[in-house]
């Protein structure tokens, strides 16, 4: 069934789930997106995702985020295929796969190999998410909790991302300065939001979330106490896998414009915590139920 063919990990389980990720894609495409869409726009956007799946993948591997099982990226399609809506924004693609760079920089803060290179980078890659989204400068509280539980949180380690983040921040100021356009700069320091949720009221958009995000917290709530029963980086792995979550959820929340696609922000940690959650289901029936569900949503979002 699905938990033993998924509870591995092997190149023939990525190659099955990027084609069930086509499918759902080009499903969702020829529904909605037939005649405003180009052929090179199909192939940029596909293009967009093989990267955006190579980060998420090379991220769970590094850091050992799962068990050796293909859970992970299986929940992390099934998200883009629940909400079609995420998967034909470019520019949107484009944040996340910045956003996933931050993210690899600061879930490796957990070795002591080149600290100083790593809080930096994570500073500047900051910055660049910031440039192309302000609101994202909520990541900070990531970046620093992974110092404070992996490293030692004092004035150096403090000072160096700040310099990081400075450092793209200045350019962008200069470039805008040159072209008379600085207002353009101070906008990023403009936050406003109207915490208009309508978009959300949908019963496409809201029913999926509801069970997904119930399915989340009783993942967390099911695996935490087994975490902090072992020792080692794990336990700080979770911690901050939660921690990105709850980041990812508030600036959900502050953003304006909710076009839908603010939730892809969130598809990182709750992959993650549903694949660690299902890993600690000793019942193989329950697990091939639990997937079931989760496939089914996204063909009942496209067919209803």
């Amino acid at each position: 069934m699905l938990a033993n063919f998924f509870g591995k990990s092997n190149p023939a389980n990525f190659i099955i789930i990027l084609v069930l990720f086509l499918g759902f894609f080009f499903a969702s495409f020829f529904i909605d997106h037939l005649e405003t869409k180009s052929p090179q726009w199909i192939a940029s956007v596909i293009g967009l995702f093989l990267l955006l799946f190579f980060f998420f993948n090379f991220i769970l591997a590094k850091n050992k985020l799962t068990l050796y099982n293909s859970y992970g990226f299986l929940f992390f399609v099934l998200l883009f295929s629940t909400f079609p809506f995420t998967q034909f924004d470019r520019e949107a693609l484009i944040l996340n796969i910045v956003l996933l760079i931050l993210l690899r920089r600061i879930y490796s803060l957990r070795t002591p190999k080149a600290t100083i290179k790593k809080m930096f980078d994570s500073g500047f890659w900051l910055s660049i998410l910031f440039v192309l989204e302000p609101f994202t400068m909520v990541y900070g509280v990531l970046l620093f909790a992974s110092i404070l539980l992996f490293q030692k949180l004092n004035f150096r380690t403090f000072l160096i991302p700040i310099v990081g983040f400075l450092a793209p921040l200045l350019i962008y100021f200069a470039y805008c300065f040159w072209y008379d356009d600085t207002d353009k700069f101070l906008n990023l320091f403009s936050w406003y939001t109207d915490y208009n949720f309508g978009f959300y009221q949908s019963n496409h958009v809201l029913i999926p979330l509801i069970f997904i995000g119930s399915m989340t917290v009783i993942s967390i709530l099911f695996k935490t106490p087994k975490v902090f029963m072992v020792s080692g980086n794990y336990r700080k792995f979770w911690t901050l896998t939660i921690i990105n979550l709850l980041v990812a959820v508030g600036l959900i929340i502050i953003t304006n414009n909710r076009t839908g696609n603010e939730l892809i922000y969130a598809f990182f940690p709750t992959a993650v915590i549903l694949a660690n959650g299902i890993e600690g289901v000793s019942k193989k029936i329950f697990q091939n139920l639990i997937l079931i569900l989760f496939v089914l949503i996204p063909i009942l979002v496209l067919i209803i």
